[in-house]
């Protein structure tokens, strides 16, 4: 008996402003400024694009968009989510919906990039019993409890609002605390976010310093499904 065929590659279809490329396992499709071997080129003429900007990339049976990029951010727009997230240089973000729109921003013109999952895959990922993560695969998720939860939705609030109140920045301490109402200060605020940062660091490596700490930090928990636009029910409830 002849032996079976073996199986083909998994693969994703990825449109890059409009042109069609694949990515495999064994192939990830990488993008940057310029054409060349490997590398799907955006725009040669545009200095703020980095060479290697980013990829498409299958890691540990999970598809990734990474940031490569030594100096800018890249921009994901997530249909199921809350709107564009900001993925930091050096991140990851694990794609877990049918779809996934990656934004490269140049000097002159935006560039979208168009990642088409096959659904057996996300449907695989929402059977498996582990948490995908923005940046990481954990054993567990970050556990909130209620009164850091409300603290860090207020703090991520514009992330979590649909477009176009949606805003990529976290607030102040005091502009969130005023959110949360007379029961909260600035440093209470503080405090809540820093004990959450202590045990990412402390359980799962993951650091959140300098800064644009708190940027990353609503990547991470908003890219990873900890905080969705649900929670800022949470803020009418702190607030009465």
């Amino acid at each position: 008996m002849a032996a079976s065929d073996p199986a083909p590659e998994p693969w994703v279809l990825v449109l890059v402003d409009g042109e069609r490329f694949r990515a495999t396992e064994s192939q990830p499709l990488v993008f940057g400024r310029v054409d060349g071997p490997g590398v799907v080129g955006l725009d040669a003429n545009d200095m703020h694009i980095s060479a290697i900007a980013g990829s498409i990339e299958s890691q540990w049976g999970v598809w990734w968009v990474v940031n490569q990029s030594r100096k800018h951010p890249l921009f994901l727009a997530n249909p199921s989510g809350p709107g564009q997230l900001n993925l930091p240089t050096g991140r990851r973000h694990a794609i877990v919906t049918e779809r996934i729109n990656v934004i490269v921003r140049g000097g002159i013109y935006k560039h979208h990039l168009e990642a088409l999952m096959d659904p057996a895959y996300v449907a695989g990922l929402t059977a498996s019993s582990a948490r995908l993560t923005s940046g990481t695969l954990a054993d567990a998720p970050v556990e909130l409890s209620a009164r850091e939860r409300q603290a860090l939705t207020a703090l991520f609030s514009d992330y979590l609002h649909p477009f176009p109140r949606r805003r990529d920045r976290p607030l102040t301490y005091a502009r969130a605390a005023a959110l949360l109402g007379d029961a909260w200060s600035a440093d209470a605020v503080r405090k809540a976010a820093e004990r959450v940062k202590t045990r990412l660091a402390s359980r799962q490596q993951l650091y959140f310093q300098g800064p644009r700490a708190n940027d990353e930090l609503a990547s991470y928990m908003i890219g990873g499904g900890i905080l969705s636009g649900e929670d800022l029910a949470c803020l009418r409830r702190a607030s009465t």
